[in-house]
């Protein structure tokens, strides 16, 4: 299975946990858990993200979401320095940005083949560059 197919789906498991973890933790104050669960659903959400991204930018050179890549990193960190208030919802909005840069490079990567692969079909090149002629 192919990396950049989780990433989007670690991402969604980590929103998702971070909206039904306090009414979890309403229900069952004695879990000690949660905040390590969500510590390993970040750092496998944002290492997953930053692989399958950088691979993805690669193919189709789209800033965009290297742009949502860095406003879900920069969300997702000010959790360490927001208050406990505003946690939660930095942490969502972090993780649901990860989530969008992910589905919208798979998209892209998706894009990229869907076209090398229909120039290819054609005979011509995929690229931007043009063609090397070769004089015999």
């Amino acid at each position: 299975m192919q990396l950049s197919k989780v990433g989007p789906w670690v991402s969604i498991a980590c929103a998702i946990h971070c909206m039904v973890s306090p009414i979890i933790l309403g229900l069952l104050p004695m879990v000690h858990a949660s905040e390590a669960i969500e510590t390993g659903l970040i750092v496998a959400s944002v290492a997953i993200g930053a692989l399958t991204i950088g691979a993805g930018y690669r193919e189709h050179h789209k800033a965009r979401v290297l742009v949502l890549l860095g406003c879900s990193l920069a969300f997702l960190a000010s959790r360490y320095f927001v208050s406990e208030n505003l946690e939660t919802a930095v942490v969502v909005t972090g993780a649901m940005l990860m989530a969008i840069a992910q589905f919208t490079n798979v998209r892209l990567q998706k894009h990229c083949c869907d076209h090398a692969h229909a120039c290819e079909s054609r005979g011509e090149v995929a690229s931007s560059q043009p063609p090397v002629v070769v004089q015999p």
